[in-house]
């Protein structure tokens, strides 16, 4: 526990250099790893804080239905309103509990695999902070390996990255435990995997797919095992060797098969919509090529070759389960899914445990060995001191000015949340977060046509285009005007029908009167 909060709180650095290095003219929106999408995440828990269930876009200016998607997030806004905290900090503390709980149940599943105290720390200690050698590429002028660009895909930045990573990959190995675990049938049990199963399916629709398909490999592969070992066995000895796991995989069954319609509605939903169907168009995230993924694991992958050798040789269940996670994972993320890059949440985890084997096995010598390790974290060295790098050079995709911060606070008091601003691309993604009203464009994904809807935003403030068309297609009812929008052009409000509603500095509010 004691080091696990350890790595957490290592993990938590970048956010408090973020909010120190903030000085008194600009405000940290406690955003650090790929911000936009940490805004979309907080716009998300804003329509849960303003009392909704129900999921809609906020980043285009369509309306749109309202659906149960995202409901984990929903529920953390809901209980920000409930708890009087801001979204922020609901954020962070929901990244710290999902942490604990991944480092906890990471512990759990090294402590069934390995046979001593001494290996079972170190391959905590290896799950929990290594990385490839995504530093070296970068500094070679390459900076997409895995471990740089898919915080999932690695055990210490997924708890850098958000709410939700660490605790759909902690759940997946909960599930995972259950399953091979249950020896005898229980309603309890039987329960808690189920339950388990339909909050995974909550947080990361994909994630028990993965997890059904990874323990179905694996309970196959443990009875041939049983069945390559019935002819070395007297036939008392071999009896219940020979048994298929019919427990583990009715389990597994009855779980997955409860779950299957929570996903099929997940899905439905999205094509049942017109822009959620246009949003899940755009909504591609294809795996980097597979060079990439040998980078982003580096010395992992040699480590846990030896490692496999000597799973292979011992069958355990749980050696079934380390090498059935590995080979399962790694063609799921080139299958036809356009989320294929998702399915690595949770992939670090067998790989490193497996190379924390194989060096214990082949490295002997003390020095050396931690001397291997911590070339292994150089990586995530990295990330911090990026991170780290981003607050100093104030970053303004995780900075408001105070004046921005000021106009978006009146947006959130005084505007309706069913209308549309309109911003700069940068400040569409803040005002969905910060204030909660939709916008005409703010997300490369989450806003439908967003090609378009970007460019226009562009030529909007630059004056190429008719501005009064734009206001009317898009139904836009207040425009913020600060330094970004300047950037793009000058607005003048004399030749629109604006009226001027709040200032602050720099930072202007416009609202459209419309005609009667």
């Amino acid at each position: 526990m004691g080091v696990s909060l350890m790595v957490l709180g290592l993990a938590s650095l970048p956010y408090l250099v973020g909010a120190l290095a903030a000085g008194p003219d600009r405000i940290f929106t406690g955003l650090q790893v790929s911000p936009l999408d940490g805004l979309t995440y907080l716009a998300k828990m804003r329509l849960g804080y303003n009392g909704e269930w129900l999921f809609r876009l906020l980043f285009t200016p369509e309306q749109g239905q309202g659906v149960f998607l995202f409901t984990y997030f929903m529920a953390l806004g809901q209980l920000a309103r409930l708890t009087g905290l801001s979204l922020i900090v609901v954020f962070h503390l929901a990244r710290l509990i999902g942490g604990f709980a991944l480092l906890w149940m990471i512990y759990q599943l090294i402590a069934r695999v390995t046979d001593t105290i001494d290996l079972r720390r170190r391959a905590w200690w290896i799950v929990a902070l290594s990385s490839g050698v995504g530093w070296l590429a970068a500094l070679l002028g390459h900076g997409d390996t895995s471990d740089l660009t898919i915080p999932e895909s690695n055990t210490f930045y997924s708890l850098i990255a958000n709410a939700h990573f660490a605790l759909a990959a902690a759940i997946m190995i909960a599930l995972i435990l259950l399953v091979l675990e249950m020896r005898s049938f229980s309603i309890g049990r039987m329960a808690l995997l189920t339950g388990l199963s339909l909050v995974l399916a909550i947080i990361q629709p994909f994630a028990p797919i993965a997890v059904y398909t990874i323990l179905g490999v694996t309970l196959l592969v443990m009875w041939w095992r049983d069945l390559r070992t019935h002819s070395e066995r007297s036939e008392a000895q071999s009896k219940n060797a020979f048994a298929f796991p019919r427990t583990q995989f009715l389990a597994a069954f009855i779980a997955g098969l409860i779950t299957a319609p929570l996903l099929l509605y997940l899905y439905s939903a999205t094509q049942a919509d017109a822009v959620l169907r246009a949003w899940a168009q755009q909504n591609q995230t294809p795996s980097p090529p597979p060079l990439d993924y040998m980078l982003g694991y580096g010395l992992l992958w040699i480590f846990a070759f030896f490692g496999a050798r000597q799973a292979w040789r011992r069958r355990s269940d749980w050696d079934v389960l380390l090498l059935a996670w590995v080979l399962v994972t790694l063609p799921l993320l080139y299958a036809p899914f356009p989320l294929q890059r998702r399915l690595s949440l949770g992939l670090h985890v067998p790989i490193a445990i497996l190379a924390a084997i194989g060096l214990t096995a082949i490295v002997r010598a003390k020095w050396p060995r931690r001397a291997l390790i911590g070339v292994m974290l150089l990586t995530s060295v990295f990330i911090e001191l990026a991170l780290f790098g981003g607050a100093l050079a104030h970053d303004p995709r995780i900075y408001l000015s105070t004046n921005e911060a000021q106009a978006l606070s009146w947006l959130q008091q005084n505007a309706p949340t069913s209308v549309v601003v309109l911003a700069s691309p940068e400040m569409g993604g803040f005002i969905p977060a910060f204030s909660g009203q939709r916008v005409v464009y703010g997300h490369p994904f989450e806003t439908v046509d967003a090609k378009r809807r970007e460019q226009l935003v562009r030529d909007f403030f630059a004056g190429t285009i008719d501005r009064a068309q734009v206001l009317r297609d898009n139904a836009v009812a207040y425009i913020l005007v600060g330094p970004r929008e300047r950037q793009l052009g000058v607005l003048d409000a004399k030749d629109l029908p604006l009226e001027e509603v709040f200032s602050a500095g720099d930072v202007v509010v416009y609202r459209v009167k419309r005609k009667t």
